[in-house]
């Protein structure tokens, strides 16, 4: 029996749903799919999120599009929407602020550009609220500008802050890099706490006619940061869900963790299941993970014939345990992905799938559906073909120790073995030639134009709760090995489902816009002191182009950076639009169904292509409601990298918080009207060095050559530069860190 809790996040993320109205509260049931027993708490849960939603009887049309479309009136949220009139068009989004603090809507269509908000016009709107803003006005090819004419949706239901008592009263103060709020708060009974001490806290009432808003304190969570309290701090500010409904916990532990196979006509089955299964388990499938990794979705074999290869990727049949409609798919479906930490891990799916039965383990019987491709020299595939299958993975390999055989010549003792026998002379003779097949395709995917941009991530060890060290990931021959042969499966998939004209998701990244890319290249042209790579006609070659040239100099990371910022984001639908960065025109996302829901409904309409007469049902929820679905994904997708973002910027400043008042090398990685950005490139870290800070000279920022020079001096200091800085500041809660420049340093010989 699902909650009011459950259907308040499952109208929340489908915020399309809440603004179209419906005839009466039995068309919510349907949409829905609500249980008889399950009505009161759905109705509950809409009247919450939605009060003028929830009507026994057909409601009035809403008013005309034009002056009437949002009167000045109090909003289900509380805020007063903006009493003035007239304008342009209302566009919906998010209200998010910059670094500078200035706010702006992200419009739900990508398509849109962000409108400007002034300080005036933001009507009670707090940051991360969506928001429905009127455009006011746009100049030439200027960014719009609107005001806030009604709040949609509330983006901040719980925080972790401060505990801030003054006198009598009660205070708790939350703060991240784009808000700053002070709210009386309501205290449980027998809660004891110190100013200063971080709380969990819940909004128990949002400003409403010129009362202020009020808080509810949860429980103390200590004095200082940990790992624990960033974890908290971030999923409780973006609403991302952690634990899993009791229907949820219950579906997974009746999903039992054997694999018991019969043999049937010229194949294998697992159950009552109606389609045959190829047995594939005397092949040396292999995973290759990282050193931390706890769900093993995709295995690999390869078999040498003559001069060529024949592939094998075998992908977890996630879709044969999550039925469709199931509470495991619904909040499968509602998470949209895994979300990644530096210690910990929210699932998509509960652990007695992601870990368990799922996960391809090595020495079990798995259920897979496995990929077959030839590979001829030059990197050319031949025709896939595609199994529901069985397999039973010889070894559990992580990137470090396949790297470390084939940096060693892939010898290890005379038989060819690793000394601690994972790696026998069967694998180890695989893994090379798994190594030559990656560089056939490397070179291929180079050649028809893909991006290649060198942009390691940033790798926090936690030891006791705590983040020790921050260090540039490191890629290996490894890494590339799996990442082509995942590139080469996904687009397997993808040509075989469009050549049968089947409705599935698209992973889509499109061409930049020309603006973008014209912006890019004079500022790369700037840097470089080039005009720009001669004889590269179309855009992906000529920003790779730009890419190569900046490689190995003092500039690379800054212009790798601006390129990746110049491009579009990547999203999932059901349009053929393909993949700009890939230089592919046909690709979607198959391999990862353990931690991407995506994946999970590519699979169930591949399994119906093969002739699994249970996954039918898929096809036509995809033909119906395909955009929505794609929309829906995408926005959790970008949801996840936020809050990965977020706390991973809060760790580095916890981590720098230790270094106040020491002295680094670094190296100026971008320039802002308020001051600049130093990284210290060993650790990962960026800080500001704000232009007030800057004593021996006046300084002006010139935005054309991206410096900043002083007045009477004329001292530069410009992208790319080495300096010197001091740690001053690391302010945990807002993930930021503060430097004092020290000295600019000459360049390296």
């Amino acid at each position: 029996m699902r909650d009011q809790e459950y259907w308040e996040r499952w109208l929340r993320q489908r915020p399309e749903a809440l603004r179209e109205r419906r005839g009466s509260v039995k068309d919510w049931y349907r949409e829905a799919g609500v249980e008889k027993g399950e009505r009161r708490a759905f109705k509950a849960a809409l009247k919450a999120l939605n009060p003028d939603g929830v009507k026994g009887k057909r409601e009035r049309k809403p008013p005309r599009r034009g002056k009437g479309r949002f009167a000045a009136q109090e909003t289900p949220y509380g805020a007063p929407a903006s009493a003035r009139g007239g304008g342009g068009r209302i566009v919906e989004g998010r209200l998010r602020f910059t670094r500078e603090g200035r706010p702006l809507v992200i419009p739900e269509n990508p398509e849109e550009p962000a409108v400007r908000i002034p300080g005036n016009a933001l009507s009670g709107a707090w940051p991360k609220d969506r928001v429905a803003v009127r455009i006011d006005r746009r100049r030439g090819g200027a960014p719009p500008y609107g005001r806030v004419e009604r709040i949609l949706e509330r983006g901040i239901r719980a925080f972790v802050g401060r505990y801030a008592p003054v006198g009598a009263r009660s205070f708790v103060r939350f703060r991240d890099r784009e808000s700053d709020l002070l709210l009386e708060a309501e205290l449980p009974d027998r809660f004891v706490a110190e100013p200063g001490d971080l709380v969990l806290a819940e909004i128990s009432k949002y400003p409403s006619g010129g009362s202020e808003g009020r808080a509810r304190l949860v429980r103390r969570l200590g004095k200082s940061h940990t790992m624990e309290t960033l974890f908290l701090a971030v999923t409780s500010s973006l609403d991302l869900p952690v634990a899993f409904p009791e229907t949820v916990a219950g579906e997974a532990a009746r999903v039992s963790q054997a694999v018991h196979l019969s043999v049937r006509g010229g194949g294998v089955c697992h159950g009552d299941e109606t389609l045959q299964r190829v047995d594939q388990r005397e092949l040396p499938f292999v995973t290759i993970d990282g050193e931390n990794a706890r769900d093993f979705d995709d295995a690999v074999c390869l078999v040498r014939e003559g001069d060529r290869f024949r592939l094998y990727v075998a992908i977890a049949d996630v879709a044969h345990y999550v039925e469709q409609g199931s509470a495991l798919d619904r909040e499968a479906y509602l998470r949209g992905t895994s979300v990644y930490f530096p210690d910990r891990c929210i699932p998509m799916l509960p652990p007695e799938l992601s870990e368990g039965v799922c996960s391809l383990k090595p020495g079990v019987n798995r259920l897979t559906l496995t990929v077959e491709i030839p590979i001829r020299p030059g990197g050319i595939p031949g025709a896939p073909s595609f199994h529901s299958s069985v397999i039973r993975s010889r070894a559990r390999l992580t990137y470090d120790e396949v790297h470390s055989f084939l940096a060693a010549g892939g010898s290890g003792r005379e038989d060819g073995a690793q000394a601690d026998g994972k790696i026998t002379p069967e694998i180890g003779r695989m893994l090379r030639d798994m190594a030559t097949a990656a560089g056939w395709l490397s070179l291929a995917r180079t050649e028809r134009g893909a991006l290649d941009l060198d942009l390691p991530e940033a790798e926090i060890a936690v030891v006791d709760g705590m983040p020790v060290s921050v260090t540039p990931s490191e890629r290996f021959e490894s890494h590339r090995l799996i990442e082509e042969f995942m590139l080469l499966a996904n687009t397997a998939v993808a040509e075989y489902l469009s050549r049968r004209n089947e409705a599935f998701l698209f992973r889509i990244h499109e061409e930049p816009a020309r603006e973008k890319i014209e912006e890019f290249e004079s500022a790369a042209g700037r840097l470089l002191r080039r005009s720009g790579p001669v004889g590269r006609r179309d855009t992906a070659s000529r920003l790779q182009a730009w890419a190569d040239l900046a490689r190995g100099g003092k500039y690379e990371r800054a212009v790798h950076r601006m390129l990746l910022r110049s491009l579009m984001l990547a999203r999932y639908g059901p349009e053929t639009k393909g993949h700009f960065g890939l230089a592919l025109s046909l690709y979607t996302h198959f391999t990862s169904p353990i931690r991407r829901y995506p994946d999970l409904v590519v699979h169930r309409v591949l399994k119906a292509a093969l002739g699994d007469r249970g996954s039918a049902d898929p096809l036509r929820i995809l033909q119906e409601k395909g955009p929505e679905i794609g929309s829906h994904l995408s926005g959790r997708e970008r949801l996840a990298m936020e809050a990965e973002r977020a706390v991973e910027q809060r760790a580095k400043a916890l981590f720098m918080s230790g270094q106040v008042g020491r002295t680094f090398e670094g190296t100026v990685s971008s320039l802002v009207s308020s001051g600049f950005f130093v990284e210290l490139p060993d650790w990962m870290v960026d800080g500001m060095v704000h232009v007030s800070t800057l004593r021996d000279d006046e300084y002006r920022f010139s935005p054309d050559r991206m410096e900043w020079v002083g007045q009477y001096r004329k001292r530069r200091i410009a992208l790319g530069d080495r300096v010197r800085v001091r740690v001053r500041r690391a302010d945990t809660d807002r993930g930021e860190v503060d430097f004092l420049l020290v000295e600019k340093l000459p360049e390296s010989p």
